[in-house]
């Protein structure tokens, strides 16, 4: 059973003989105290959900190891607490972004309550993906490398680096301007449909053959592009059910930039310099 949230393993073979545990009903209020500190059972009933959330069953034993891991989260807060762990300049900083975290996540979970992602949504998604495909270059699905940079000047110096023979993975990580693709060499993890790319890009990575560099770098609003063709195969529509998980992700991330976006246009920012 697998419960990221939690703070389990080692922790729960802790002595916790300082820990008055409550023999109680499920709806009583206590279940717990740490040096006579209260553990509500509100507590264990909110990481209990949370748990189900993550795809874990409600049980005794899920219980017992979420009110231990109560009770040792409760050992080291009142220890923080004494040594003034929150007091502390650097720490600070650190926990007012933690605590901005949390009330940003409820946030957008209630414009998600007003805004709800619904099947008719999920199908309407689907369907126009689906469309995509039935182009004939969309026939096909890609996996390639890319190094960004900022000029044609330094792009067109790496493609002759690597027409000499230069490492396309050394040079990513070094030049590239896509740091997040940089770090593994310039590889996109995920296979691609032409019409995915900006249509310059497109283009050219159906032109290539596999583990080719395009001969020219491409210019998009990101900077220039040399892209490189790992491999390809032809492109299996998966089923509406298979493809929920990844449409809902992507409509969920489409609904947090429409909150951000709501929510800047009644803001006023002043830059000071």
């Amino acid at each position: 059973m697998k419960i990221n949230q939690y703070v389990l393993g080692s922790l729960l073979a802790m002595s916790i003989s300082s820990v008055a545990v409550a023999q109680t009903t499920a709806n009583s209020g206590v279940v717990a105290t740490v040096n006579g500190v209260k553990v509500f059972n509100k507590e264990l009933e909110t990481m209990v959900k949370a748990a189900e959330a993550s795809g874990a069953k409600d049980s005794p034993d899920l219980r017992n190891a979420i009110l231990n891991d109560l009770v040792i989260r409760e050992a080291i807060l009142q220890d923080v607490k004494k040594n003034n762990l929150e007091k502390r300049a650097d720490n600070e900083a650190r926990i007012k972004i933690a605590n901005q975290n949390i009330l940003i996540d409820l946030w957008f979970a209630e414009f998600m309550k007003a805004h709800p992602i619904n099947e008719p949504e999920l199908r309407a998604e689907y369907d126009r993906q689906a469309a995509l495909t039935k182009d004939g270059k969309n026939s096909n699905e890609y996996k390639i490398s890319q190094i960004i940079l900022a000029t044609e000047s330094d792009a067109s110096d790496v493609v002759n680096k690597l027409n000499g023979g230069g490492n396309f993975s050394q040079l990513a990580k070094e030049k590239s301007l896509d740091k997040q693709s940089a770090v593994n060499g310039g590889e996109i993890p995920n296979w691609i449909l032409p019409d995915q790319l900006v249509p310059p890009l497109g283009e050219t990575v159906i032109a290539l053959t596999k583990g080719k560099v395009a001969s020219k770098a491409v210019r998009t609003n990101l900077g220039w592009h040399v892209v490189r063709l790992d491999d390809m195969r032809k492109f299996k529509l998966p089923t509406f059910e298979e493809s929920k998980g990844a449409i809902s992700q992507s409509i969920f991330n489409r609904r947090k930039q429409e909150a951000i976006s709501e929510l800047m246009k009644k803001v006023t920012v002043v830059p000071v310099k």
